[in-house]
């Protein structure tokens, strides 16, 4: 049978056709103060997964043929909220992020980037989801693979290039790291610009700091060692509960140009990296307190 490779919590996840559920590796992160604030969730074990991954499938239609892409901004300073953002002012051309039901997806939308993201966790595999595909194509998106439903980062860059984008901002999820390199050398070769948004860290491994430290935007998530290897080359730290690392200038400048067109109330002070408090997401056991 068919399946979706998802992560929910540093646990591995597998959605089948006939909409059942796997819990394939046990959950990373005690806490998640993001499931905390959208559903209410203080601790993480396989039940709590599931039921998790179902409330987004019922609500949201992800991994179904019901898939919905409406969604407005969820949180201040996450990968979908900038690139839509970045893609409605003119900073990119064109994103290349990935959906479940299609694979990895180039597309010119904000709205398109913000409703494939908002809800959706790091996606490790998928199959082609029909419906899911005319949507995104009554977007104006491309799939870059209509029959198999492919995750590649790397050919979906390659295919923004054939399209003529020469700024472009593309996500990378931890377990994927080793395509940030492979990225930045289409970049060198290609002399365009290419943003990288490193997302869904919780399980990245000290192999994944040397790719993953070539990136723009890095989303340390739980990922505590991430932190402290990334801490020399920070400028900025965006938020606390999940730490957003941005590892250079020109990802700064985005940054603060999006704070301009931010209304919510913000805190800027100096301070050292990394920076962490009581309640900021940390992988451990799965325990139930």
């Amino acid at each position: 049978m068919r399946y979706h490779e998802t992560l929910v919590m540093g646990a591995i996840v597998r959605i089948y056709e006939d909409g059942s559920v796997e819990i394939v590796s046990k959950p990373k992160v005690l806490h998640c103060p993001y499931m905390y604030r959208v559903y209410g969730i203080r601790v993480s074990c396989d039940d709590v997964v599931e039921h998790v991954v179902k409330v987004k499938m019922v609500l949201y239609g992800l991994f179904t043929r019901r898939r919905r892409f409406d969604f407005g901004r969820i949180v201040s300073f996450g990968t979908s909220e900038i690139i839509s953002w970045g893609l409605g002012r003119g900073v990119f051309d064109c994103a290349v992020v990935v959906c479940d039901g299609a694979g990895t997806v180039i597309t010119k939308s904000p709205t398109l980037v913000q409703g494939i993201g908002a809800v959706m966790n790091g996606l490790l595999k998928t199959y082609p989801v029909i419906e899911v595909v005319e949507a995104i194509e009554k977007f104006g998106g491309i799939v870059l693979d209509k029959d198999e439903a492919t995750i590649d980062q790397v050919k979906g860059v390659l295919k923004a290039v054939d399209i003529g984008c020469r700024r472009v901002a593309v996500s990378v999820i931890g377990l994927r790291c080793w395509e940030i390199s492979e990225i930045r050398r289409i970049e060198d070769y290609e002399k365009i610009d290419i943003t990288i948004f490193s997302t869904c860290n919780t399980l990245a491994k000290e192999e994944c700091v040397k790719h993953i430290e070539k990136a723009d935007y890095v989303c340390t998530c739980a990922n505590h060692m991430l932190r402290k290897a990334l801490a020399s080359k920070v400028l900025m730290q965006l938020g606390v509960t999940i730490p957003v690392y941005i590892l250079t200038k020109k990802m700064k400048d985005v940054v603060l140009d999006y704070i301009k067109d931010l209304d919510e109330t913000l805190l800027i002070r100096r301070t050292s990296i990394p920076y962490e408090e009581t309640y900021t997401a940390r992988c451990t056991e799965c325990e139930w307190v």
